[in-house]
């Protein structure tokens, strides 16, 4: 690994929300050198990864970077709000808002195990909750860069809140959920049917990390993808609320 480039990378992070740039040859060429380089920053970070976002987990987010497959990044303890309204109060360039099923996993999950399954990880989640992710275009034009370079600087992720839980989520059917995101009154909306399902999402996430000798690790929120297309967000924005049938509600 390139350790300048590692460096180079941790020190854009650090500088969030600009962003300073990153000479082409220290930037990833290929999405595999990109989680390895990923991962380098992680542990130069300076911050504590409590967990994994996954990102593109519909078709049509997919095709709008050229993916095959969803992708995944990490979530750090000092983007951790409690609230939208701190969220929102953080220096944000570009922002939009996902809205997701959040999990805390109970226990690890391998994803190098073969048989692992959709209900293997479903038992494995310790709690469910709705998520909001804060996605930050801080690029400009994201794909002058190149997917390996924003997979690299975890791909838009700028913050994350963990709403109320849902204690009851083991009795509704999630795969059919319905998610909705209001901005100053103009609601869009989405389904868990046009994306990876969250324990798919899960399955994916377990054995992409495999792949480069990583666990899920009991403790650490993931979340799964967002319901609703990213909605970008003007700050100050004067009413903002998201929902998940079934979870509370989170609002500004």
């Amino acid at each position: 690994m390139n350790q300048d480039s590692v460096q180079a990378f941790a020190s854009a992070r650090s500088r969030r929300p600009a962003w300073p740039g990153i000479a082409e040859p220290l930037r990833p060429k290929t999405i595999e050198e990109a989680y390895r380089l990923q991962d380098a920053a992680h542990r130069v970070a300076g911050d504590a990864r409590v967990g994994w976002k996954v990102g593109s987990t519909s078709a049509a987010g997919q095709r709008v970077w050229g993916l095959h497959e969803p992708v995944y990044a990490g979530l750090f303890a000092g983007d951790r709000s409690l609230s939208l309204a701190e969220a929102l109060d953080r220096p944000l360039t570009r922002p939009s808002l996902e809205c997701e099923i959040a999990v805390v996993l109970g226990r690890d999950v391998d994803g190098a195990d073969p048989n692992l399954s959709a209900e293997a990880v479903k038992q494995a989640i310790g709690a469910c909750h709705i998520g909001c992710e804060i996605i930050d275009n801080r690029y400009g034009e994201p794909m002058a860069f190149g997917v390996p370079t924003l997979i690299a600087d975890d791909f838009f992720q700028a913050g994350f809140v963990i709403g109320a839980e849902n204690t009851v989520w083991k009795m509704q059917d999630l795969l059919t959920a319905e998610g909705f995101i209001d901005i100053n009154g103009e609601r869009r909306t989405g389904s868990a049917r046009d994306i990876l399902s969250a324990f798919d999402s899960l399955v994916w996430l377990a054995r992409a990390l495999a792949r480069s000798g990583q666990l899920l690790r009991a403790g650490e929120i993931v979340l799964t993808g967002t319901l609703v297309p990213p909605v970008p967000v003007n700050l100050p924005a004067r009413t903002v609320s998201m929902g998940i049938t079934g979870f509370a509600t989170l609002t500004l």
